[in-house]
């Protein structure tokens, strides 16, 4: 008797992990078919990454959608301490130190912005949750394009914009699931 409720026990431990295990690229997959802007690749190396980090690991696509939020703002946290930095350089000229400011402000914005979709999406309003990820996408994309309005300026925030921009899709993708 004690060694069935042993064999049960360890089946429903295997049957855990395989779900666990196939989570990320099952999501991931699904997300990426409903939206151009989502590498699958890029969604299960991202998420894979995190996941060991992610205390209780993530069991569902609800926990996918949490995870790939605190990463997206974790993520602007970063650019935000990186254009502090930047700002400190007396090599940008005026207009490049102006551009960096507005990104400062953009990235304050969209860290509130993902905060608000995070909410709106634990009580079930996606229509919110979708709109507050969106907007917190453009930031990163008005950030970026602001540079290109004077010749020969070049964005400092490239790779990080882009990677922000990156990160986000997947929420806004796994958010567009539960639609």
């Amino acid at each position: 008797m004690k060694f069935a409720i042993y064999q049960v026990i360890f089946f429903i431990f295997l049957f855990q992990c395989s779900i666990g295990s196939n989570l990320i690229p099952q999501s991931c997959s699904e997300a990426s078919k409903n939206d151009p802007n989502l590498s699958y690749d890029f969604c299960v190396a991202s998420l894979e990454d995190a996941s060991p980090k992610w205390k209780p690991p993530p069991t569902s696509l609800e926990d996918l959608v949490g995870m790939s939020i605190q990463l997206t703002k974790s993520n602007g946290t970063n650019i935000v301490s990186i254009i502090l930095e930047l700002l400190k350089n007396k090599s940008f000229d005026q207009y490049a130190k102006a551009c960096l400011k507005d990104c400062f402000d953009l990235y304050t914005d969209a860290l509130s912005a993902l905060q608000d979709a995070m909410d709106a999406f634990k009580s079930k309003d996606l229509d919110t949750a979708g709109i507050k990820a969106s907007a917190a996408l453009d930031d990163s994309v008005t950030c970026e394009d602001q540079f290109k309005d004077k010749k020969r300026e070049t964005s400092p925030l490239t790779k990080e914009n882009h990677l922000y921009f990156q990160l986000n899709v997947i929420s806004l993708a796994f958010i567009q699931l539960f639609r």
